[in-house]
């Protein structure tokens, strides 16, 4: 007994049945002891490169598998499905870390490292947020100062995923004495360079996170992923509001795991002689459920059909789908926890990670919060957003390519 997802044509339900095979081959056995450790298995990395499921929206010839956004998020809803943590780490090497790489960078850059991180084999983790400087993201106090020979960079970042583990890192930075940033590559080994510690979480335990230290790393100009005179910062980060459609499909397939399990678990636990599915307050919950998370996919995809087929960021609607598919997540497995009762708030039950982890997608990528500020800019052009929020602004509404 379970719930189906959308059917999406036949090319991206193949891509959705090898998601779903590498998931249960490669995902499953390692889940709990990626949990019980924080430790995101690292070998996935090439095993994931290998079958073809990092940089499936990429073009062929930049090392990727040639489709749509929408294969990306039917890959991330997969492996959501089994772990979060997991799909985490996985989906940062997918689009986060590599996208301003694969956007901006030059032949020569694509061949150094996009092409190596698509294969797995050299984890790339993109590092914006500072300890000042969360959504209010024009606080960035990285800075890179220019030199003869290339650049010097000093700064703190931290909630970095994939940064503990990283081979190298997609450092934003402000260009000293300017009010433009740039994209750099740091290099684990570059001196100056030190993921300071690794950060404990509630939930997506197997998804490591880490606080980046800068101590005048230099780098040379070829690390450049950036402009020589920068960029301005909406530039940079409209390249990553496509991820909050990502984020959404991993939480629809949360969701839908916390339903599958509490449909198996209505299906045979007995109360006073019946099932549980046959109590009408737990076939309601499970009835509302299956309706919110199927609102939340037709958005979701619905907002990925408008990105695909006009070729720009729709960033009402993604900001749409990553606030309802977050905040439903959260719903859901409030809802099935209960289905489970005492058993399900025991530490080990798999419920009680996805009520953990559910928390996770209204805070990444923007929080719910702002999510609703940059929906309700978009309805009321008097409104006054703030200015530092990516995509919140009422009169930015230049096309940009995926």
């Amino acid at each position: 007994m379970s719930v189906d997802p959308i059917d999406l044509g036949a090319e991206l339900e193949a891509w959705r049945a090898r998601a779903r095979r590498f998931a249960q081959e490669e995902i499953v056995p390692r889940v709990d002891e990626a949990e019980a450790t924080e430790t995101f298995p690292r070998e996935l990395f090439a095993r994931a490169g290998a079958a073809g499921l990092i940089g499936s929206h990429y073009p062929v010839a930049a090392g990727g598998g040639g489709a749509d956004l929408r294969a990306a998020m039917v890959i991330r809803e997969e492996f959501s499905y089994r772990s979060v943590g997991i799909s985490s780490g996985l989906g940062h090497q997918d689009h986060v870390g590599t996208a301003y790489l694969q956007r901006f960078g030059s032949a020569a850059q694509h061949e150094a490292w996009l092409g190596p991180a698509l294969a797995g084999t050299y984890v790339i983790a993109m590092a914006i947020t500072e300890p000042d400087a969360g959504s209010d993201v024009r606080r960035i106090r990285t800075t890179a100062r220019p030199t003869s020979s290339g650049w010097v960079l000093s700064g703190r970042k931290t909630y970095i995923t994939n940064g503990p583990l990283a081979d190298a890192i997609a450092l934003t930075a402000r260009i000293a004495g300017t009010d433009r940033f740039g994209v750099f590559l740091v290099e684990r080994g570059d001196r100056g360079f030190a993921c300071e510690r690794k950060l404990s979480k509630l939930g997506c335990r197997s998804s490591e996170v880490g606080e980046l230290v800068f101590d005048d790393v230099e780098v040379s100009d070829e690390r450049r992923l950036s402009p020589e005179g920068g960029s301005p910062l909406d530039d940079i980060l409209k390249v990553l509001v496509i991820g909050r459609l990502l984020v959404a499909a991993s939480a629809l397939g949360l969701g839908r795991r916390a339903i599958d399990l509490a449909l198996a678990r209505a299906a045979t636990r007995e109360t006073f002689g019946r099932p549980l599915l046959r109590r009408q307050e737990i076939s309601a919950m499970l009835a509302h459920a299956t309706t919110a998370l199927r609102a939340a996919e037709l958005l979701s995809y619905h907002a990925a059909a408008i990105a695909v087929d006009r070729g720009d960021v729709p960033i009402l609607e993604c900001s749409q789908a990553k606030l309802l598919a977050a905040e439903t997540a959260v719903e859901i497995t409030d809802r099935m926890l209960r289905v489970f009762g005492g058993v399900g708030y025991l530490d080990d039950a798999e419920i009680a990670r996805l009520y953990r982890d559910a928390r996770f997608f209204t805070i990444v990528e923007g929080t719910a919060e702002i999510q609703h500020r940059i929906i309700a800019s978009r309805l009321d052009p008097t409104l006054d957003p703030e200015p530092s929020t990516v995509g919140s602004r009422p009169t930015a509404r230049r096309k940009t390519r995926i």
